[in-house]
């Protein structure tokens, strides 16, 4: 603990800002502090009690944060503000909650105002993949870009868009819902109400459908060796195609070519300078993203995929934390 402490003594700066970053989930709640530079000073986690009232679990959060700023050293002044990453819809103007489809008990509640009032320090809300983005516009792969979109490849497929250095939320606030572009006419479900959404076929009940399909059909693959307590997941996917699995690969590659198509779309309609892909299925890195560029160059306009980058996330882990933060950033810089 000692080492520990001396450790954060030497990150810390009296002249520098702070900011802190609380990343919302349904069953953990990520909170850390940042300097203007990004790097987090220091980090902790906490569970998310839903048996708790709205009001009780915002209480806590706020309670979880003041603990983690007393033990990092920092002057409270020292922090600008915080921002908070939350799942579902929102309206990040009102700091509201609108509607948490795992946490229902906090829909309706303002979110940002309840833990700011808390904390003392001013409080933002938005979208968490928002968050992600913003993020890396600031501290990771998009610094130095004006024209950027996130993506987050997982359970589903999320976006972010920064336009001429500003997020861009839409009428609704609802812009960057890329994972419900449709790609085929007459596509597969989708549980938003459409057919063919992008993330039916490239999220993780996609990949790993498709990988199940000709793995029936007796194709050879070495996956048995990868699986995760026995099920096939696009972690064990990846992991078997790093290996010189060739079902593992022409999946993934498939996937590739399926998000290229998406981006291609992107491209020609908003003309980014850079595509960052984030989310645990984007650790398949050029497997995927490699299919992808080849797809975008084949279909988009040549001028604009010419000049667009597809790269990987560069936050990792430090993402939810480190983009939260960055809500605040944007806020007050």
């Amino acid at each position: 603990m000692h080492i520990q402490q001396t450790q954060i003594e030497r990150k810390i700066h009296l002249n520098m800002n702070y900011y802190l970053g609380i990343d919302f989930g349904g069953t953990e709640i990520k909170i850390g502090i940042i300097n203007d530079t990004g790097t987090i000073i220091i980090k902790n986690k906490y569970v998310t009690d839903t048996t708790k009232s709205g009001d009780e679990i915002v209480a806590h959060i706020a309670d979880c944060a003041l603990e983690l700023i007393g033990k990092s050293g920092i002057p409270k002044s020292a922090i600008k503000g915080a921002g908070i990453g939350s799942p579902g819809l929102l309206d990040p103007e009102k700091g509201l909650l609108k509607v948490v489809t795992n946490v229902p008990q906090l829909n309706g509640i303002n979110f940002a105002e309840g833990i700011g009032s808390r904390l003392g320090i001013p409080a933002f809300l938005d979208n968490d993949v928002n968050a992600m983005t913003l993020g890396e516009f600031f501290f990771g792969a998009g610094k130095g870009y004006k024209h950027i979109i996130g993506l987050t490849l997982g359970t589903g497929v999320g976006g972010g868009i920064i336009l001429n250095g500003e997020l861009h939320r839409g009428a609704s606030f609802t812009a960057g819902e890329i994972g419900h572009m449709s790609i085929a006419t007459d596509g597969l479900y989708c549980p938003c109400g459409n057919y063919g959404c992008l993330e039916r076929y490239i999220g993780k009940d996609g990949i790993v459908t498709r990988f199940t399909a000709f793995k029936n059909k007796g194709i050879e693959t070495s996956i048995d060796k990868y699986l995760e307590d026995g099920k096939i997941t696009p972690k064990a996917i990846a992991i078997a195609a790093a290996d010189g699995d060739k079902l593992s690969t022409e999946v993934l590659s498939e996937t590739g070519k399926i998000l290229g198509i998406a981006l291609a779309t992107l491209t020609n309609v908003l003309n980014p300078e850079i595509f960052i892909v984030g989310g645990g299925i984007a650790n398949a890195g050029d497997l995927i993203l490699e299919p992808a560029r080849h797809e975008l160059i084949k279909r988009a306009y040549t001028i604009p995929a010419r000049a667009v980058k597809v790269v990987p996330a560069s936050l990792k882990n430090d993402a939810g934390i480190v983009g939260s933060a960055s809500i605040a950033v944007a806020k007050l810089k």
